[in-house]
């Protein structure tokens, strides 16, 4: 019984550190595995950004290219950075004011070019207006824009995409344009007639700026997880370091209920053993003083019951302990354990 007990103590820690390290690989788990799936959520919504950013640039094209289609074009002074468009065949393509100011006609596609040129130099977006038909050389498409335009002929409508533009990660986006009654103006001669695609804009986006802020959310979501982790790990431990101290306080009172079981058992033995003894050895002492009247002091028999009786006064102390028994103490013999009856008996506090 003593060997499985030591067993139980020993063992019952272990399993309890084992659930503990089992509880910390599950929330690990947990952890990484969230903290990859949010990371996945957050790069997806930097391009998500990037992406909405080249949809306002694009609808912005068309609203201001709306608007100068409706005014059948506008003029605006011959500069070096504004010369008559060569490629606009039309009547009164450049006016003369009373001044003297040479006034050149802008048409939606000469408007939309200089607009990207400016959003170029200023926000780094570089816009393009192309057609797989274009009127001029440079409004060629190239190869990602008219895989775009194919697309667009079967039914797309967006084409979006991660592209390195001048080693510079970009995102690009293309939607096509759709020809309103506007536009003849300047492509009825091409055969387009209203509601055809007749080109599209794309819109590609720096992509640096939003990566910045990427990371730095990444950043901020590592430390808040390995807030949690750690949160979570010291939980752990704590929980089962007081759950041991409560484990080890309940075993602790189940061996001083086993010891007082024991005891009882002691007790009652000790007790049975006085009252079947007490009785017989009394006889035997009485009967030894009476044989010792009966002989003289120098008879070779005198010898033999005084050690009889020596013997049996050993027994009446043994059985004196026994009633005196306060505590289990056990000593080992060759054929096995057995109780201590000297040191169970002695008063005092017993050893720890």
């Amino acid at each position: 019984m003593e060997k499985d007990d030591k067993t139980t103590k020993s063992y019952k820690p272990i399993r309890l550190w084992a659930y503990a390290i089992g509880i910390i690989c599950i929330w690990t788990l947990f952890i990484v595995v969230s903290w990859v799936w949010l990371t996945q959520v957050i790069r997806s919504g930097t391009i998500e950004t990037a992406r909405i950013e080249a949809r306002t640039a694009f609808r912005s094209d068309v609203i201001y290219r709306r608007w100068n289609a409706s005014h059948g074009g506008v003029y605006a002074p011959v500069t070096l950075e504004t010369p008559p468009n060569a490629y606009l065949a039309t009547r009164h393509r450049e006016i003369q004011t009373p001044d003297g100011i040479t006034l050149t006609k802008i048409n939606p596609a000469y408007m939309t070019r200089q607009a990207h040129e400016i959003a170029a130099k200023t926000h780094g977006h570089k816009g393009h207006i192309t057609s797989l038909n274009p009127i001029r050389a440079r409004n060629a498409p190239d190869p990602w824009e008219t895989h775009a335009l194919i697309l667009f002929e079967k039914g797309e409508t967006e084409v979006s995409s991660l592209e390195i533009i001048n080693k510079i990660n970009h995102l690009r986006l293309m939607r096509p344009l759709i020809t309103e009654k506007g536009c003849l103006a300047c492509h009825a001669d091409q055969g387009y007639k209203i509601g055809d695609i007749r080109g599209g804009i794309s819109i590609s986006i720096p992509m640096a700026p939003h990566v910045t802020i990427e990371k730095a959310n990444i950043i901020t979501l590592s430390l808040i997880y390995v807030f949690l982790w750690i949160i979570g790990v010291s939980g752990t431990l704590l929980g089962m370091f007081f759950l041991n101290r409560q484990i080890q306080r309940r075993h602790h009172v189940e061996e001083q209920l086993l010891q007082h079981q024991k005891m009882e058992g002691v007790m009652e033995m000790a007790g049975a053993v006085c009252h079947e003894l007490n009785q017989p050895l009394q006889m035997i002492l009485g009967n030894s003083e009476i044989m010792l009247l009966d002989l003289e002091p120098d008879h070779p028999l005198s010898e033999r019951i005084r050690r009889i009786q020596e013997q049996v006064k050993r027994m009446s102390r043994t059985t004196r302990n026994l009633i005196k028994i306060t505590r289990y103490e056990t000593k080992q013999f060759p054929q096995g354990t057995v109780i201590d009856i000297d040191m169970a008996s002695k008063i005092g506090k017993p050893p720890k």
